[in-house]
């Protein structure tokens, strides 16, 4: 594979591309309500006319970096909405579906970039020698030196590992910390998925079988229930984090307690002079965890490596927004 094809945000940044190739871009102050579309300004000046840029001068330019998610027509038409006036050139490093013909107002210009249009003008400008890609090692920071380590070490998904879909907004969640343009890269981190069938124990001897789906999440030390975490129809091709180190069996099945049981109304009935009185009381049901059967499956858990000024290269995970520090 040549060092510009596959995944270019893993070894460039767009800003920096353009700028290298005389492309001057400004900051227009435009804030996107799109989550991970991102305008990074509009061009005043393209100072080499061998740089073959696309667009015009005045033109703003959008980048929608790697993602879990594919741009669809419907999030193209939100974003649409909120674009002002004028030439639109947008850089998508996220798969592209179903985006052909998109309505677009007459007063909008737009001229949409894939993944492979941007890998390619990226190749020929490395082999005319207009662009140089710094890949030194001495740029990165530890931190992102130490994760991108564990990245290395993480073996590719098996074929039934599932990925999920992230519960939070990665734009929303940093502007609510007073953060708007920080370098982010999407990763996943890898945790595992236990199918636990096994009965609970209720009052009077009562017994239910039951089927849990619990999360083993090592980098935050949970296991815990699914929940209302959604499941995406495909892993992304991103880098993975593997932890350090795992739950045993033995481990996981002396959680089940703590997590499976339950507290449940129960009806009973006492028998007083009047006649028979009926009432609901609140049992525990026990989870008979030394019966119950384990079996577990590899899940990719969503999350962004984010460049804070102050504390470098950390994870920020897509389900709780718990900022980790796992270097």
């Amino acid at each position: 594979m040549s060092p510009w094809g596959g995944a270019v945000s893993m070894a460039v940044s767009l800003p920096l591309v353009l700028d290298e190739l005389g492309i001057e871009v400004k900051s227009s102050g435009i804030i996107s309500r799109t989550p991970g579309i991102a305008c990074l300004g509009s061009i005043v000046s393209i100072a080499n006319v061998q740089a073959n840029c696309p667009a015009m001068i005045g033109a703003y330019v959008w980048h929608a970096q790697p993602g879990w998610a594919p741009i669809d027509r419907m999030e193209l038409e939100r974003w649409l909405v909120d674009a002002p006036a004028g030439s639109h050139w947008l850089v998508s490093e996220r798969k592209l579906v179903e985006i052909e013909r998109i309505p677009t107002p007459p007063e909008i210009e737009l001229l949409i970039w894939s993944e492979s249009d941007l890998a390619s003008w990226i190749g020929q400008a490395v082999l005319a020698g207009r662009l140089i890609l710094n890949t030194d090692s001495s740029n990165i920071s530890s931190s992102i030196n130490a994760i991108t380590n564990r990245t290395e070490q993480s073996t590719p998904p098996p074929p039934d590992a599932v990925a999920f879909k992230p519960k939070i907004q990665l734009t929303e969640w940093l502007s609510q910390r007073g953060y708007e343009r920080l370098q982010v890269r999407p990763i996943l981190l890898e945790g595992r998925c236990w199918e636990v069938e096994g009965h609970l124990l209720g009052p009077e001897d009562v017994k239910e079988r039951h089927r849990w789906t619990l999360i083993e999440d090592p980098f935050s030390s949970n296991l815990m229930r699914l929940g209302d975490v959604e499941k995406l129809s495909f892993v992304p091709q991103l880098e993975k984090i593997a932890p350090h180190s795992w739950m045993t069996l033995e481990m996981v099945r002396s959680e089940l307690p703590s997590v499976c049981e339950e507290r449940r109304h129960w009806r009973v009935t006492q028998e007083s002079a009047g006649g028979d009185v009926q009432g609901s009381i609140l049992h525990w049901w026990r989870i008979e965890e030394q019966f119950a059967e384990l079996i577990s499956s590899p899940v990719l858990i969503p999350g962004w490596l984010v460049n804070f000024p102050s504390n470098g290269w950390m994870v920020v995970h897509g389900l709780s927004g718990e900022i980790l520090n796992i270097a």
